[in-house]
Order: structure tokens, then C-alpha cells, then sequence
């Protein structure tokens, strides 16, 4: 014991500095690490405070170690980093959905709505609000929270109610997704957004609401292979390599594309041609990503082709205010916009922080004091 003992004493300090010689060398041969720490002034400290935490963040232990104590954690006790929610089965959602938007919020998400459809109105183009229920209203029955369940059916109904009020044409997704057929594979289990599944019963709502004439060509769905990914939430857990220790798994979607009924898949020209303009998809990643294959699933439902303008990453008024801005908009304005908006955004803050601004609010103020 004591040799032990003598052996622990002088072994652990060494293997100390040794992981910090090491550890230190790292950092600073891969430099890049630090090249994130904010600017700052030497006097008052933020420059070193900036430098402390960049460093902390480049230390090599450090995401391993937030990885071991996530999937701890989430063992233990079944909770995950700010920014999670854990349901039951291995379901996960985001803690946005527990942001419920108030009274405010709503109007204020109608006065951009309505600013963006008087904007698409002065062109010709009419605008289909296409609203995405939240993941915690339509799979309440694996989430451990059903306040947040009710409240966020709420904040859909109040939505889509002043929408109506507002006189903007909207297609009632939260019924088709929350019907029984649809609603187990609605979304996705570890990630925010829906599935290929869902996607395709909205397409299907947006195609019979009556608000888009059906075109006349003939789209089938071709399989572009399966894809495997680790959802979204996962990382506010634990890291991939441990969480199929906890028995979280790799996502499964088949993205597909859609091409003429009939034709090669390797020549049609819907699988790589740049559509035509008479419909636009305005949006988040919930249409940018292409493995929901909202897109596609929208041309099949509706036998039109669809130009994309949706993007990842900026919420649902971004996108809208850029393709009014567009150069494309101005030449050439579609017959219809479809706008999809997550309901999830509207208890976000700084959500429809946009101002619709550009060449063509300006003709159109000049028209309307005209």
C-alpha cells in the first residue's frame, strides 16, 4: 500500500504537467483555435477575458468531457443542456417550443405578414401562408410536459385566427399532420424538423386547400438513397460516439426528388433544371433541406414545378425579405408565393426583426400617395 501510495504521490502531479505541457502545445500549434476570441480592450480586462474563454474552449478535454457528463446526465436523471427537452422513448425536442408567443407577438407577426402580402398583392403575386404546427403539439403523447403540449395548440389557433382576421390566405396544416395516419411519423424523433412524411402531408393540405390551381404535369417521386444523420438535438445531449449508449440513434430518411412520370431519372429535367417562376417556396430549413423533400413533394402534390427560395438558419422572415429585394422578383414575379412559417418562431425574440425596405416598397408607397 504504501509503494502504492508513494507511486500516486509523485505519479499524479507528473502526469498532470505532462497533460498540460501537451495539452498547451496543442492549443497553440492548432492557433486557429484562438483566432474566435473577441476583441477587446487591454485595460479593463475584456481582452483577457475574451483570450481565457477562447482558450478554455480549445482545451483538447473539453468536449469529451461535456459529452461524458451530457450522457451522465441523461442517464441519470433524463435531461439534456439548455436548449432540450426529453420526452419519452428517446424523443427529443427544442426548448423553443416553450417560448409561447403573447398577444403582442402575434400582431406583430400579422403586421409583417400582411406588409409582405400587400408588397406580393402589388405585383400580382398571391401569398399562401403555409404555418408548421410545433413538434410538441402534434407528438404530445412522448412528451413529459403537456402544458407546453396545450399551449402550443393555442398559439397555432390564435395564429391562424388572426390570420383569417387579417384576410390572408392560409392552408390548415396542423389538421392533416395531427390526424391519425400522419401523426406518428410527423416529425422526427431526435431532431426539430419534420419528417419526409410530414412534409408530404402538408404538400398534400397545400395542394387541396384550394388556394394554388393544380398544374397538368405528370411528377412521380424517385428515391435519391437513403441517408443516416444524427438529429439535430442530439448534441444538446451527449456526442454521437455515446449516444447509442443511451439509446439515441441515427436518424433514417429517403430524400427523393421529382421527375416526369415515365422518364429516365439521369435526363429529366425536373431532377437538375432551374424551374420555372410561377410558384416560389419562401421558408425555413423545413423546405431548404432537401431530406424532407418538401420541395418535391409539393411539385408531385400539385404537378407544377417550384422555385426554391427558402434558406436555413435565419427564421422565416429573412428569406421573405430577401427574395422581395430580389433581382428576380422585380423581373419576373411568380403567380403564387408560398410562405412557411414554424410556429415555433413566434415566441422567438427578434423573430421578425426585418424591415421591407428595397426599390419596390418605395414604388409602392409612391403609388399609394399617388
Amino acid at each position: 500500500m504504501q509503494t502504492v501510495l508513494k507511486y500516486l504521490r509523485y505519479g499524479l502531479p507528473l502526469a498532470y504537467l505532462g497533460y498540460a505541457v501537451a495539452a498547451n502545445a496543442w492549443v497553440f500549434l492548432n492557433h486557429g483555435q484562438l483566432d474566435t476570441a473577441p476583441a477587446g480592450r487591454l485595460l479593463d480586462g475584456t481582452a483577457a477575458a475574451g483570450f481565457e474563454k477562447a482558450y478554455s474552449r480549445a482545451m483538447p478535454h473539453r468536449e469529451p468531457a461535456i459529452s461524458l457528463i451530457g450522457a451522465t446526465r441523461y442517464a441519470l436523471v433524463g435531461e439534456g443542456r439548455p436548449g432540450v427537452v426529453v420526452g419519452r422513448n428517446g424523443w427529443l425536442f427544442t426548448a423553443e417550443e416553450l417560448a409561447i408567443a403573447d398577444a403582442a407577438g402575434i400582431a406583430e407577426a400579422i403586421t409583417h405578414i400582411v406588409a409582405a402580402r400587400d408588397l406580393l398583392a402589388y405585383r400580382g403575386t398571391d401569398l399562401v401562408l403555409v404555418p408548421v404546427p410545433a413538434k410538441t403539439d402534434i407528438h404530445r403523447d412522448v412528451l413529459l410536459m403537456d402544458e407546453a403540449a396545450v399551449a402550443m395548440e393555442a398559439q397555432y389557433r390564435a395564429f391562424v385566427a388572426a390570420v383569417d382576421t387579417a384576410d390572408v390566405k392560409l392552408v390548415d396544416t396542423r389538421a392533416a399532420l395531427a390526424a391519425p395516419g400522419a401523426r406518428a411519423q410527423a416529425f422526427l424523433r431526435t431532431d426539430t424538423h419534420w419528417s419526409p412524411t410530414g412534409a408530404q402531408v402538408v404538400a398534400k393540405a397545400v395542394a387541396t386547400s384550394g388556394h394554388i390551381a393544380p398544374g397538368n404535369q405528370a411528377l412521380a417521386a424517385h428515391p435519391d438513397g437513403p441517408q443516416g444523420f444524427w438529429g439535430d438535438l442530439v448534441s444538446y445531449v451527449t456526442s454521437d460516439a455515446l449516444a447509442p449508449t443511451l439509446g439515441l440513434s441515427r436518424e433514417q430518411v429517403v430524400p427523393y426528388v421529382a421527375i416526369a412520370s415515365g422518364s429516365d431519372p439521369e435526363t429529366s429535367i425536373f431532377a437538375d433544371a432551374a424551374p420555372a417562376t410561377d410558384i416560389v417556396l419562401v421558408g425555413t430549413s423545413y423546405s431548404a433541406n432537401r431530406r424532407w423533400s418538401f420541395v418535391p413533394a409539393l411539385q408531385i402534390a400539385l404537378q407544377r414545378d417550384i422555385l426554391n427560395y427558402a434558406a436555413e438558419g435565419q427564421g422565416p422572415a429573412p428569406p421573405m425579405q430577401a427574395f422581395l429585394e430580389s433581382d428576380a422578383f422585380r423581373a419576373e414575379p411568380p403567380k403564387v408565393v408560398i410562405w412557411e412559417v414554424p410556429i415555433r418562431y413566434l415566441g422567438a425574440a427578434d423573430t421578425w426583426a426585418v424591415t421591407w425596405q428595397g426599390p419596390l416598397l418605395t414604388e409602392l408607397g409612391d403609388s399609394n400617395s399617388g
